[in-house]
């Protein structure tokens, strides 16, 4: 089954056209020959054109390919977030591509001049949710889009770190009060910009190629695992890409916003945030786990990133004593 999504055009009315079956307040239900659960997609409408959407869980009984595009004098932007166990394969300008919310969970922001194909199989859950919001809302709290997204690039992705991830849960699970949701999906999206406003902005507006894109996530995965305690060299990242090491390190950093060892380091340090906050190890261990020679190396580390010592994560953390 062939599906086409404007970013430029209303969401939820594609979505009906294509899949629609019965009506519910703010969403509807999928035709029950295409999906499995009664699986229903919401949607709100927020202040300052901002729009949430939650693509519930489903089995597909039909394999789908949704081709979505934005044009080149978009105003239009649009946040995927895959929250399905699998991988979901997406093709950009004829190139196949993974992506895994596992791999950390992450998100791909699409901006202007975007063709991007995704394949759903048959049988397996899924589920996906999207926010997506025009020019005028980033210049509302921003004043100049420019400062927070790269204009000249279509295709951007995030890590979702374990703080983004409680916002973003926390505006999904209050959908039915729309007040609470767009307070906590705001302070989720402050997250969000916050992070890729840090991205380096690319000089060169030509796109990546698809091919080296591919590569370029491929070889990341090789970064992410944060308690491996050797891993490739940058020189060998590149080799592993089928790059030169200019072009790698570039390319990376357009990508990931970061230089290679840079982000393997934010890994490490979101890792051990999320192993304080959650109280499952304490900053010795983590030192020790993280391979460090002495604590306070690893301190040092973690104080320069976050801008307070490692003590101090219990303070921000959920759990009680």
């Amino acid at each position: 089954m062939e599906v086409e999504i404007d970013i430029t055009r209303n969401i939820s009315d594609q979505f009906f056209d294509f899949m629609g079956h019965l009506p519910r307040e703010n969403g509807f239900t999928i035709l029950p020959e295409l999906g499995t659960n009664e699986a229903q997609i919401r949607y709100l409408y927020l202040p300052g054109e901002l729009e949430f959407y939650h693509f519930g869980k489903t089995q597909f009984k039909k394999s789908i390919s949704m081709r979505t595009i934005n044009p080149a004098d978009t105003d239009w932007f649009l946040i995927h977030i895959n929250l399905s166990s699998i991988a979901q394969q997406k093709e950009v300008n004829g190139e196949m591509l993974a992506f895994h919310k596992d791999l950390p969970i992450g998100l791909l922001l699409y901006g202007p001049q975007l063709e991007i194909r995704t394949q759903f199989p048959t049988e397996v859950d899924i589920e996906v949710a999207s926010i997506r919001f025009n020019k005028d809302f980033l210049q509302s709290y921003f004043g100049k889009v420019e400062e927070v997204i790269d204009l000249n690039r279509n295709l951007l992705y995030e890590d979702l770190d374990l703080g983004m991830e409680k916002k973003f849960m926390a505006a999904l699970q209050s959908m039915d009060d729309k007040m609470l949701c767009h307070a906590l999906l705001l302070e989720f999206l402050k997250a969000f910009f916050n992070k890729i406003s840090k991205h380096e902005k690319s000089h060169d507006i030509a796109d990546v190629h698809p091919e080296d894109l591919k590569h370029i996530l491929q070889v990341a995965a090789q970064l992410r695992d944060p308690l491996a305690l050797e891993v490739p060299s940058v020189k060998e990242l590149a080799k592993m890409a089928h790059m030169g090491l200019t072009k790698f390190k570039d390319l990376f950093k357009r990508v990931f916003g970061q230089a290679p060892m840079e982000y393997r380091n934010r890994i490490r340090m979101e890792y051990a945030q999320r192993m304080l906050e959650m109280r499952r190890r304490n900053p010795g261990e983590l030192s020790y786990e993280l391979g460090y020679s002495h604590p306070s190396n690893f301190t040092t580390t973690y104080k320069k990133y976050f801008g307070h010592l490692p003590s101090e994560a219990l303070d921000h953390s959920g759990f009680s004593q």
